[in-house]
């Protein structure tokens, strides 16, 4: 028997698929973005955003979903660098993607951003953003290993610009 939808939702669609004696259960999150803008001293802005549904505030990249009709990712980035930082970027890089297919399957598009220039749009989600400042590669790598990012996606990320850190600074 096929995968079979079991629910759909704006953002989650869940399925069911029996294998040998097992039903097995898998949930796939609508394609996101996230975007690492670079300073033109080749610092990386991050946002600090209230976090409602998690009871926080916590330090991230700038980030969304591909929500919008029509809307190609790279667009997609740009409209949530504007809303969520306050800039565009004179240069988009796709820098990797991720799409596991395991339970959770979160298909993320990563995206490196140069030449910023201010822009800013509303956000549409509300004044949930507190703060935008600019960490160096090292400062954010020393946070990772000090527990500071507990988001997997962050710190893996984060750990992965330290790694090519001279292949992508401006």
């Amino acid at each position: 028997m096929a995968e079979k939808t079991v629910y759909s939702g704006k953002f989650i669609t869940v399925t069911e698929e029996p294998i040998g004696t097992f039903l097995y259960e898998r949930a796939y999150l609508i394609p996101s973005v996230q975007v690492i803008p670079f300073t033109k001293d080749g610092k990386i802005l991050m946002i600090k955003e209230k976090r409602t549904i998690e009871g926080k505030s916590r330090w991230k990249f700038v980030s969304g979903f591909v929500d919008k009709p029509g809307l190609s990712a790279e667009e997609a980035a740009q409209e949530e660098l504007m809303e969520e930082a306050g800039f565009v970027a004179g240069k988009l890089k796709k820098y990797f993607s991720f799409k596991d297919n395991h339970t959770f399957v979160i298909p993320i598009t990563y995206f490196l951003a140069y030449d910023l220039k201010v822009k800013k749009k509303p956000n549409p989600d509300g004044e949930v953003i507190e703060e935008v400042k600019a960490f160096s590669i090292e400062e954010l790598y020393q946070r990772v290993i000090d527990g500071e990012f507990d988001f997997l996606h962050e710190a893996s990320v984060i750990m992965k610009l330290y790694r090519d850190r001279d292949k992508i600074k401006p």
